[in-house]
């Protein structure tokens, strides 16, 4: 293989490709960013103050980081594969009276709250007997704390409707209708079924964990004033039926409505997102606002004053349906960020409606307090608790490998038959 990649014959097709992208991407979106540039640069764009690095906070506060890692192949058995699933919760007070920024809380008093840390959980799956949905339905119901299908699916409702379904029986009259009861039970949530494959079932299962730790958290004696999830509050909708097509898309929006009720502020930070030209908003920001800058970016949709960006306008799933994008950059070594925040929340503590001015400041002091629990040195620019949370529940290869080991003791120990639980790859070195 290596010749190959070698050769000139290699260097030519890549030649071909990144001329493809220039000519039917590259050249299609320059149009539409033309279009948006002026609005971006005068508008949309703006840098903040930071706090002092010897600031002292009139009142400290807490801030809460989730994230979740694991393996959809802990064990294969056949057709069966077993889900690891780590989630980790990570609370740190901002702490400035004792100069000791962003120090956890007791862990034991985290724990009392919470359960232990990282929490470790596995399920298993098999999607080849026609039991997919069945099963995943099973998984997500013993995952998620909230229990009962109307309460979960109800705030959705609320919020896309503008509260004119409050209840299940508003469904009655409602284009909703014909569905009502296939909302009692988790699995006729699950629509997506002809697409539930190993990738796809491990994604839900982990959004389902790191959300159920969510919801613990809001309804725990430990009050944080921002909760941070890692990712984009994306909820992917049945284009039919006008509601979300599986059940984590209900869940998102269960704890965007408790984090509202609790006051606290729920966003969700992505390294990676498909925001198109992030890169030139970056450069942007640069020359207008200087090569030091820390900038963020509002990214409207067409309910906005302004309507949406023509950068965005067919782009799948992106403003969020129910929520509010941001790029953000508090270093000149990384590439922007995302940030998306609950609309609704949005619209009644950021947006002030007729004061863009007003708005500006809402979203400068917001930033402020973000960038404020972004210095840590270890990864600057990007939210502490955030990384935190990602050094606590990664699984490494060598916590695998261990893991698959104890998965044979224990096999062993129970006297079940002892075929091999590895990947087929492994038998022949591969």
């Amino acid at each position: 293989m290596l010749e190959k990649i070698l050769t000139e014959k290699f260097r030519n097709t890549l030649r071909l490709v990144f001329s493809d992208i220039n000519n039917q991407q590259d050249r299609r979106d320059e149009e539409e960013f033309a279009k948006d540039e002026v609005r971006i640069k005068e508008k949309l764009l703006d840098t903040i103050d930071p706090y002092r690095s010897d600031i002292i906070l009139d009142e400290d506060f807490l801030v809460a980081a989730i994230d979740g890692s694991g393996t959809d192949s802990l064990v294969v058995l056949d057709d069966i594969r077993v889900h690891l699933l780590s989630t980790s919760t990570v609370v740190l007070s901002t702490n400035t009276a004792s100069e000791q920024f962003f120090s956890p809380i007791d862990r034991t008093r985290l724990e009392e709250e919470l359960g232990e840390q990282p929490h470790i959980d596995a399920h298993w799956h098999s999607g080849v007997r026609g039991d997919a949905r069945n099963k995943m339905a099973e998984s997500l119901s013993s995952i998620y704390p909230l229990k009962d299908p109307i309460d979960l699916v109800l705030p959705f409702f609320r919020d896309y409707t503008g509260n004119k379904i409050r209840s299940f029986t508003d469904f009655a009259e409602s284009e909703y209708m014909q569905y009502a009861e296939k909302l009692r039970g988790m699995e006729s949530l699950i629509t997506r079924e002809q697409v539930l494959t190993n990738v796809l079932v491990h994604d839900e299962l982990r959004k389902c964990s790191e959300y159920a730790a969510t919801r613990r958290l809001l309804n725990s004696d430990i009050q944080t004033k921002y909760i941070l999830l890692d990712g984009a509050m994306s909820v992917f909708m049945h284009f039919v039926r006008h509601y979300p097509s599986m059940p984590t898309g209900f869940m998102l929006r269960d704890l965007c409505a408790l984090a509202r009720q609790k006051g606290v502020i729920l966003c969700a930070v992505s390294k990676n997102h498909t925001i198109p030209f992030a890169h030139r908003i970056a450069k942007m920001a640069k020359d207008v606002l200087g090569d030091g800058a820390k900038w963020f970016c509002h990214l409207p949709c067409k309910d906005d004053p302004g309507g949406g960006l023509h950068i965005i306008e067919e782009r799948t799933y992106i403003p969020p349906m129910l929520a509010v994008p941001y790029l953000f950059s508090f270093s000149r070594d990384n590439r922007p960020s995302r940030i998306d925040f609950d609309r609704i929340w949005w619209l009644k503590n950021i947006f002030v409606d007729g004061d863009p001015q007003a708005t500006r400041e809402n979203e400068k002091a917001l930033f402020r307090e973000i960038e404020f629990m972004s210095r840590d040195a270890r990864w600057y620019g990007y939210p502490v608790p955030l990384a935190l949370a990602h050094e606590s529940c990664k699984l490494s290869y060598e916590d695998l490998r261990l893991a698959k080991e104890i998965v044979r003791d224990v096999r062993q120990e129970l006297g079940l038959d002892d075929r091999k639980t590895d990947s087929y790859r492994a038998d022949y070195n591969l």
